[in-house]
């Protein structure tokens, strides 16, 4: 990461948790705190081994693309994992899970373009797209729906 966002990002986490700190005193919710200190933590976790955050590199080379596609693919079935466990209504069914799954390459197909002509990506851009693989897979009924109309 550049030495700017770095700062920025740095200064994000410190107001957020500035912020949960004083709901914490607030409202005296000391399980929400704690997982949102959690979460928090794991974010930052996640930066530093992907970029290296909070210190600025400048990293060379890259992540294949072939790579990439394959962390899409995961990122866009755990999405179709999450949507149908969110909304599950009464018995869990291994047949309804399993029938998008089917499907996730088609959903996957806007991000792969994105990658196109690209030599090798970045771990910032990779979790970027990791995390869009994600939310695709998650609404993935609204992509398909709106793929139709055009």
């Amino acid at each position: 990461m550049s030495p700017v966002v770095s700062k920025v990002v740095l200064a994000a986490f410190a107001a957020y948790a500035v912020a949960i700190l004083a709901e914490l005193v607030a409202r005296g919710k000391v399980k929400r705190f704690l997982v949102e200190a959690a979460l928090l933590a794991l974010a930052a976790v996640v930066l530093h081994f992907t970029t290296g955050f909070p210190s600025s590199r400048q990293s060379f080379g890259g992540i294949s693309p072939l790579l990439a596609m394959g962390i899409l693919l995961v990122g866009t079935i755990l999405g179709m994992t999450a949507r149908y466990i969110f909304y599950i209504r009464g018995k869990f069914r291994w047949l309804s899970l399993v029938k998008p799954l089917v499907v996730s390459p088609i959903v996957l197909l806007p991000l792969i373009g994105s990658l196109q002509g690209q030599a090798a990506l970045e771990p910032i851009q990779l979790v970027s797209f990791a995390f869009l693989s994600f939310q695709n897979g998650f609404f993935w009924k609204a992509v398909l729906d709106h793929a139709d109309k055009n």
